[in-house]
């Protein structure tokens, strides 16, 4: 089981038609000598609220195993995975399915 902690993150809903699945967009900033990397996941499957700790965040369960632990502070996106997202959505509407920003109070 992987676990991540991106340093921005949003829940996605694809829906082509025949299927829908909520995911995470997830990224994290490389620093003057790296790269930004971004990435989806597999399909969420349960949200934890874990607002009473010291840094409020979501513990975020997908169909992998991974588990995302999401800061409430970091919801969002860069601008390289705002044209990331773009180019995605793009993609599926081209092919007749839609592809949204949800917010994580759907999952609760």
């Amino acid at each position: 089981m992987d676990g991540y902690t991106p340093d921005r993150w949003v829940i996605v809903r694809i829906n082509t038609g025949e299927v829908q699945i909520d995911k995470i967009l997830s990224s994290w900033f490389g620093g003057f000598a790296g790269s930004d990397e971004w990435r989806f996941s597999s399909g969420i499957t349960k949200v934890e609220d874990k607002t009473a700790d010291s840094y409020p965040h979501y513990v975020i369960h997908n169909h992998s195993g991974s588990i995302y632990t999401c800061y409430k502070n970091n919801i969002g996106m860069s601008a390289y995975t705002s044209s990331v997202y773009n180019s995605y959505k793009k993609k599926i509407e081209d092919t007749g399915g839609s592809m949204e920003i949800i917010p994580v109070q759907d999952f609760l």
